[in-house]
This record gives C-alpha cells, structure tokens and sequence, in this order.
C-alpha cells in the first residue's frame, strides 16, 4: 500500500513531538485557581488559531490565489504539528504543498508566500513584544535583540535591495540561485491586520491563562510575553516547535512584570501544554473540514 507524503509527515511530526515532549516533561497539569478564566482563555485560545488560517488564506488570496478560507485552514491543521519537526520548514512547506497538491498550483510561488505569511508573523509578534518590554520599562533587557530582529525582517519583507543582495551571495557561495519571497509593501499592509488580531486574540488568551493559574490577580502586561517568546522561540531554528527557548524567554519576561520565579515557571511551562491543545483543535478541525471537502471544487474555483 502506497503511503502518502501527508502521512509521512504526520508521523514523523508526532514522533519528533513526543520524544520533545518527553524529554522536557511538558505534561504535567498545574492547580487551576479560576475555572472560568480557563475556558476563556481556551476559547480565545482556538479562534486565535482560526484566524491564523484566515491570515495565511488572505496571504494567497492578495497573490491572486483565490482560494477559500476553509482550504486554508485545512492547509494549516494538517501541518501544524510540523514545527516540531528540527528545522521547522515543514510547518512552512506542509500548507503549501497541501495547497499546490490540492489546488493544482505551483509549488514555488506557494511555498515563497507561505515563507512571507511566516515572516510576517514573525514581525507582527516581536512588534507586539517589544511593545511589552516599552510597557515594562525593560527594553534594554531584551530589547536590543528584539530591535535587531525586527529591523531586518522588516528589510527582508519590504526591501528588493536586500533581496537581490542575498540572490546574488548564495549564487556566488552556493553556485545556485536562490530567491527570498517578497510581498509588495500595499500587500504586507493589506494582511497585517489580519495578523495583528491573530496575535492580539492569542495574548488577550495567554493573560486569561496567567489569571486562571495564580491565586493573585496579575498585570495584563504579561500577555505581551507570550508574543515575544512565541516570535524568538520561531526563529531558534535549532529547537523544534521552539521547545525550551519559548519557556526560558517566558519565564525571564513574567519575572520582570512582578511574578515570582515559581508562578512566572507555572505559567511558562503550562503554556505549552495550552498551546498544544489548540495545535490540536486546529487539527482536528482541518480533519473534519478535509472530510466534507470536494477537491474538485478548489480545482474548478481556480479555472474560473
């Protein structure tokens, strides 16, 4: 029986997840001070990943991709378990082959725009972050590297001239052309929003999450964390699904708010466990989605 890419990748995601998940004991359920701030935070928690779909759809959509959003929502679920995979791409290259295998589109201008969607993410959570280290009066903490991020992925994203430059580098370094996706300036303005509700609905979800897990009220200023951490654990290529390097950073950024190193560790370490159940939801709603879904309907979308 011939086994399909999607179930190769499947396995191996859940394999990589498990082994990490193992190793850094992840699994342990904190006490719960406030049942109701769990289940708003839970729900914030899922239609974050909702609108992470919508984002990654309206992405493709500006490209003249114009599928719809409940495809790109499948394309997410399927791959989100990817991050966990070391090297991170195939939480990248997972949508967009599901997208071009599906849809019958070219694999190279989808994965060059799944690349852009991340960078963009990536910017709008170090903007939001760095904004809670403005808050905290504590940029020169981690400020300064935050500022270097953000910069140059603001270069990568906006400016051709970075992009020819690296072109040109790799062609002499490597012998082989290789290309950075870039999105016009109009396009990255057009789906920001899209990705600031995205991360803005996450953290509002990550500070319900403190306020459940602490007997004492906590200061909003903490949501802001789970940005930052959440951006820099994405870019530490080298630890799958940013495991370790979110927690740390987390744990660093609530003891500067006013939490103590026992509640900023509680908080820090279930937040992988919270984020891993809305990894879940957002699968298997792509698994019942991908059920009701005619792919014909996507391939006839795209010949009108």
């Amino acid at each position: 029986m011939k086994i399909g890419w999607f179930k190769i990748f499947f396995y191996a995601s859940l394999l990589f997840l498990a082994v990490a998940l193992y190793r850094n004991d992840y699994l342990k359920i904190p006490v719960i001070h406030n049942w109701f701030f769990v289940i708003v935070s839970f729900i914030l928690l899922f239609l974050g990943f909702i609108l992470n779909g919508i984002s990654w759809s309206c992405v493709l959509r500006k490209r003249c991709y114009p599928i719809k959003i409940k495809i790109g929502l499948i394309s997410v679920g399927l791959s989100v378990f990817g991050k966990y995979i070391p090297g991170k791409l195939w939480v990248i290259l997972g949508r967009a082959e599901f997208i071009s295998k599906e849809c019958g589109y070219n694999r190279k201008p989808i994965s060059a725009l799944s690349f852009n969607a991340q960078f963009i993410s990536i910017w709008t959570g170090l903007l939001l972050g760095t904004f809670g280290l403005i808050l905290n009066n504590k940029i020169e903490v981690y400020g300064i590297v935050s500022l270097i991020l953000f910069i140059l992925l603001s270069i990568i994203i906006f400016t051709s001239a970075f992009h020819k430059l690296f072109t040109e580098f790799t062609l002499i370094l490597l012998k082989k052309k290789i290309e950075i996706p870039k999105l016009s300036f109009i396009n990255v303005i057009y789906v920001l929003p899209y990705f600031l509700l995205n991360w803005g609905i996450w953290i509002v979800s990550f500070y319900f999450l403190g306020e459940s897990l602490t007997p004492n009220s906590v200061s909003f200023n903490i949501s802001f964390g789970f940005a930052l951490a959440g951006s820099l654990g994405i870019l530490a290529i080298i630890a799958p699904g940013g495991l370790g390097v979110r927690e740390g950073i987390l744990i660093g950024y609530l003891t500067m708010t006013g939490l103590d190193l026992v509640d900023a560790t509680t908080i820090s370490l279930t937040s992988r466990l919270w984020f891993l159940i809305g990894e879940v939801f957002v699968f298997l709603l792509a698994i019942i989605l991908r059920r009701k879904w005619n792919t014909n309907k996507c391939l006839k979308q795209k010949n009108k």
